[in-house]
């Protein structure tokens, strides 16, 4: 049985109840800092999970952006753009379309469109039931199937078990079905077919021939559903939800070439002294990545004193040139003394320079401090 916060995974509201609000810095600061939470993380085999992912665009009805709220996205199935706030048809040399539709146990889940990105690969999904299929799973009645977990083969190695993200379009289609884009970290991998994870830390951009075309297939696995009140025997939250097994295979092919071309990497080999509340050590960045699709960085901090359990969290924050905040989701583990992530940020066209704002929160006093002092700024050739 999944936990509390995968359950939260493709949840969505009604945008049109919400109106446009202004929001200070420090509310949005809070605001970010209390919506770090748990989607379906990279699975570190060796250490604890302490690290949560972020996707502040999938689960609240306040979205930041250019500082203020916003909620305008449709045909998120059709067109991958519009829920990353992009202008449509601006994938179009990135994404491809597949239109191909995988049915079990009387469930069709059709992949309309597939993008490569830098460490990740989005899917633009739609998921329908007929209704007695609906009614023999005790299906709410509004309520939606979502994707579970997703395999994906490309070439010779097949990704799972890493982060995942799933946004839902705030409304269903006329046929009753629903639209999601689902994004899969391709970080973890089988190289040999063995089924189990042998190369962590993968980066699927630096191992593609851009002169070759793959195959690639995505595998769902499972799909949850939210059950009938009235058939929730408990009335138990965990137990209002269901997870459906079986095997929903699409098959196409992949050309990485342009997205490799477009990608720029700009070494950083930042190490930055960290002393704040009772935590002492070194934050590390070595690199940031920017894609047409997102920008990423991977970063890590080694405390030599106190502990990063119990709340406390040591990060980067990025910001544009006009100050707009651009972290959306990230991912990551670690110990009480050691933490990694890989944080993902959202690109938009007009980008031209990144502030780095490292900074030293504790989530069980709701405050945070950014470290400005350590700041920094990247010019960026972002087309």
């Amino acid at each position: 049985m999944k936990n509390q916060y995968d359950l939260l995974n493709g949840s969505s509201v009604d945008f049109d109840e919400y109106e446009e609000i202004e929001l200070t810095a420090s509310e949005k600061k809070r605001m970010k800092k209390r919506l770090k939470r748990e989607i379906k993380p990279t699975r570190k085999k060796a250490r604890p999970l302490i690290a949560a992912a972020v996707l502040l665009l999938a689960v609240t009805p306040v979205m930041m952006q250019n500082e203020t709220v916003w909620a305008s996205v449709a045909r998120i199935g059709q067109q991958i753009e519009l829920l990353m706030n992009k202008p449509e048809g601006s994938f179009s040399g990135y994404k491809k379309t597949v239109n191909e539709t995988a049915t079990d146990q009387g469930i069709q889940v059709k992949v309309n469109e597939l993008m490569l990105d830098d460490g990740q690969v989005l899917l633009g999904l739609t998921i329908s039931a007929d209704e007695f299929r609906r009614t023999a799973l005790g299906l709410n009645r509004d309520a939606s199937i979502r994707p579970g977990e997703l395999r994906v083969k490309i070439g010779n190695m097949l990704f799972f078990d890493s982060a995942s993200s799933i946004r839902e379009e705030p409304t269903k289609n006329k046929d009753g079905s629903w639209n999601y884009l689902y994004a899969l970290k391709l970080t973890q991998a089988d190289t040999n077919g063995d089924g189990k994870i042998d190369v962590e830390g993968y980066n699927v951009l630096d191992h593609i021939d851009p002169n070759k075309n793959y195959q690639i297939s995505a595998q769902f696995t499972s799909l949850d559903f939210e059950k009938n009140p009235g058939q929730t025997k408990s009335g138990n939250y965990r137990d209002s939800y269901g997870e459906i097994k079986g095997n929903w295979t699409v098959h196409t092919s992949v050309n990485g070439s342009k997205i490799i071309a477009d990608t720029k990497v700009y070494p950083l080999n930042k190490e930055i002294p960290i002393n704040e509340n009772g935590i002492e050590g070194v934050l590390s960045i070595k690199e940031v990545r920017v894609s047409p699709v997102s920008i990423k960085m991977h970063y890590t901090f080694t405390a030599s004193k106190g502990s990063i359990r119990g709340g406390m969290d040591v990060g980067v924050d990025i910001k544009d040139q006009n100050g707009r905040n651009l972290s959306e989701s990230g991912s990551g583990g670690g110990t009480d003394k050691m933490l990694e992530m890989d944080g993902e940020y959202r690109n938009d066209k007009d980008v031209i320079m990144l502030r780095f704002i490292p900074y030293v929160s504790d989530h069980e006093k709701d405050s945070s401090k950014d470290l400005t002092s350590d700041a920094f700024n990247l010019k960026v050739n972002n087309k």
